[in-house]
């Protein structure tokens, strides 16, 4: 998947064009408030040209990283299961405070949002609009939780702070930056964030 961002640092979700030379530029066609935009490339399966990858191959990078067993003798119930999996992580995302909107501007001037929906996956074949790293993270601390492992107290941290960043970097961009506490709350995964106030960072506030 590959997104844009203008040059203070948003992320940019409309039309584009590219100049001679190759530069990309906000806007269907040419104007004097075009602006140069930064793309970047997130996608995990460059082979998957759509920009997503399906569920059943972010299952098997799973299973890889997970290491316990060779990810081609999991039968088609382990894979039904990982069904589930992600479709707690998109409950997870639809609930998280960094959530993804969308933003129109009406004839009037007025902007509305409105909240960026995820279906539920319904098979492995399905790809979802989510970034792959967030679904095989997931899928690594659900399946860990699952199975009682003591790789839960790795996967769990890393799970939310996958979530977390990759959420706010497609909701704010480049904008602001966060800082974690060092010591990680089980009962409160988001209570480790800090914004950073870039424009008076001595007044650093917890979310």
């Amino acid at each position: 998947m590959t997104t844009y961002y203008l040059p203070n640092g948003q992320p940019y979700t409309g039309e584009t064009h590219v100049m001679d030379g190759g530069v990309r530029m906000s806007g269907a066609t040419h104007t004097a408030n075009s602006e140069v935009l930064v793309t970047e490339s997130s996608n995990s399966n460059p082979h998957i040209k759509d920009g997503r990858s399906p569920l059943q191959t972010l299952c098997m990078q799973a299973l890889r990283r997970y290491g316990e067993f060779s990810p081609g003798t999991v039968d088609g119930d382990v894979l039904l299961m990982f069904i589930d999996f992600a479709n707690m992580v998109i409950d997870d995302i639809r609930m998280h405070p960094y959530a993804p909107t969308s933003s129109t501007i009406n004839a009037n001037g007025t902007t509305t949002t409105v909240p960026v929906t995820f279906n539920y996956y319904e098979s492995l074949s399905d790809t979802r609009d989510i970034d792959d790293i967030i679904i095989v993270q997931g899928l690594l601390y659900h399946y860990a939780m699952q199975q009682g492992s003591e790789k839960l107290q790795m996967y769990m941290p890393m799970y939310h702070r996958t979530l977390n960043q990759q959420l706010w970097r497609r909701l704010n961009g480049y904008t602001v930056r966060y800082k974690e506490n060092t010591d990680y709350d089980l009962t409160e995964p988001y209570g480790q964030l800090q914004l950073l106030n870039i424009n008076n960072s001595s007044s650093d506030s917890s979310y």
